[in-house]
């Protein structure tokens, strides 16, 4: 006699796909954050007004896709995932664009570039058996490889720092420094764009670690002459030694 439970029906949507869910959503939603930040931020003219409608739009499309993607069902995904990686592929070939018609610069570009490359390979290997789309295929008729080589290579071995507006310390704004794997230089970035921050101002933008985390960060940084401390204890605040 079969039970309620046999009856029940298990459908193994992407949502629940830990891996899908962190490497692919929520990384796809980084970028588009930090990729509307960026569009919000470049002066609007005759000349960029097309580029930035254009990357606005992309960008939304490919978080909308993304968001589909979450409710697949088993049968639906090589579809719907192309789908997306369609979408993905579309935003990276309109950045480049934007990027050789100078209304990017280069870090940035690179930047997000590099991790739209990510998200792809990822798709790529884990859910498509590599026949899904690469970056490599859809550059070819765009620009040669030899100036996309040298425009995603240079920058990584002579890499200028993004600015970001005084005062600005949201999350969108820190998204742009989102691959700076050295603490202290993350803990550097806020103290730049907030002089005289608490351990815990800079914990309510770098979430990823705890405040002990920060105040030992902070610490190292005093002693070899990058910060400086105001207050004492849990007065205290910290701005870059100019």
């Amino acid at each position: 006699m079969q039970t309620e439970k046999d009856k029940t029906i298990h459908l193994q949507r992407l949502s629940s796909d830990t891996g899908y869910y962190n490497n692919v959503f929520k990384k796809t939603e980084k970028i588009v954050s930090v990729t509307l930040y960026i569009m919000s931020e470049t002066k609007e003219t005759k000349a960029t007004e097309t580029h930035i409608q254009t990357i606005k739009d992309r960008a939304l499309r490919t978080h909308e896709l993304s968001l589909e993607t979450l409710m697949l069902q088993p049968h639906e995904q090589p579809e719907g995932i192309l789908r997306f990686q369609y979408a993905v592929v579309a935003l990276d070939s309109t950045l480049r664009v934007a990027h050789m018609s100078k209304v990017i610069p280069t870090d940035i570009f690179t930047l997000l570039v590099d991790q739209l490359d990510t998200v792809l390979r990822y798709v790529n290997n884990h859910y498509l058996q590599n026949q899904g789309i690469a970056v490599d295929e859809m550059v070819d008729g765009l620009v040669s490889k030899s100036k996309v080589s040298k425009a995603s290579a240079t920058p990584s071995t002579r890499q200028r720092r993004v600015n970001i507006p005084a005062g600005d310390i949201s999350t969108d704004a820190y998204l742009v420094y989102s691959q700076m794997t050295d603490r202290a230089e993350r803990i550097k970035t806020v103290l730049e764009a907030k002089p005289q921050a608490t351990v815990k101002d800079i914990s309510e933008v770098i979430t990823d670690v705890s405040e002990k985390t920060i105040q030992r960060e902070l610490n190292s940084l005093i002693e070899k002459g990058q910060v400086v401390r105001e207050g004492e204890r849990r007065w205290s605040k910290y701005s870059v030694k100019k």
